[in-house]
């Protein structure tokens, strides 16, 4: 019998506390979501991470795209301020040829550059360029780089001065000096220069004009060392050229306006 009242108790204990928390649930009008909300928050979980990495994504997404574009136009950016230096540079060139044009008795036109060889004897030059002939002289805006060696369909090879079979007639202006420079692969000498002919280093040789093949007064070479040779007539020279044309994308083509007439062959007479 007290075991059954003691059971009693219990269960009346339990009713007035589930009473009591009923009534303050419905009281504050919140206790469905106290008794969901662990469920809810459980529920949401991955939903809110799938939502988080979606935007982490796209995030980046946009910002690869933003990267790209903005790597693109820097690219585009960096190649028309190369090319626009690039044509200052060939319109400082041009303006540089049109000054060396002053010579007369040759008609002068600019040259593109297409093509440079290796050979280091002989460094020939390939130009872009229409109407010239064998042996006319090309020229940059510092001076002279070597003739045309031969022409086909609107482009011309030049034989520079670094090649041994050029010799060029140079002089000191002012002076009596009339001396040859000649090619040497990747240098110049400068043969018969007397003995008591006084050269420095720095000092600068032009075209004297002498054949009649160079313009005179086109610059030409600059003296590096000047060596006495015992028991010779003549010092031993060696220069560099004035002209880097290696660097440069036009030339300019002179052309002698008065070629020097061509004389018909003889025939041999013929026997009675």
């Amino acid at each position: 019998m007290q075991h059954v009242r003691h059971r009693y108790k219990l269960w009346l204990i339990g009713i007035i506390i589930v009473a009591a928390l009923f009534a303050s649930a419905r009281l504050s009008g919140s206790w469905p979501m106290l008794a969901t909300w662990p469920v809810l928050e459980a529920l949401q979980a991955p939903v809110r991470w799938w939502q988080e990495f979606n935007l982490w994504f796209s995030e980046k997404q946009t910002l690869q795209t933003d990267y790209l574009a903005f790597r693109k136009k820097a690219e585009q950016q960096a190649s028309l301020i190369q090319e626009a230096n690039s044509l200052r540079e060939e319109n400082r060139q041009l303006r540089s040829i049109l000054d060396i044009a002053g010579i007369t008795g040759y008609r002068w036109h600019a040259a593109k550059v297409r093509g440079r060889s290796p050979e280091a004897m002989s460094q020939r030059i390939l130009l872009q360029v229409h109407g010239v002939s064998k042996d006319d002289v090309i020229v940059s805006s510092e001076g002279l780089v070597g003739v045309v060696d031969s022409t086909a369909e609107a482009h011309a090879t030049v034989r520079t001065i670094f090649d041994a079979s050029l010799a060029v007639p140079v002089t000191i202006p002012g002076s009596a000096l009339a001396a040859l420079a000649r090619g040497q692969g990747e240098s110049l000498s400068i043969d018969f220069v007397p003995e008591e002919f006084v050269l420095t280093a720095g000092q600068v040789l032009y075209t004297s004009g002498a054949g009649g093949l160079f313009p005179p007064g086109i610059a030409v070479a600059r003296i590096n060392r000047v060596t006495s040779v015992p028991g010779e007539l003549f010092v031993k020279v060696s220069a560099e050229p004035v002209a880097h044309w290696q660097r440069d994308n036009w030339l300019a083509v002179a052309s002698h306006l008065h070629q020097p007439p061509v004389v018909p062959p003889v025939a041999p007479p013929v026997a009675p």
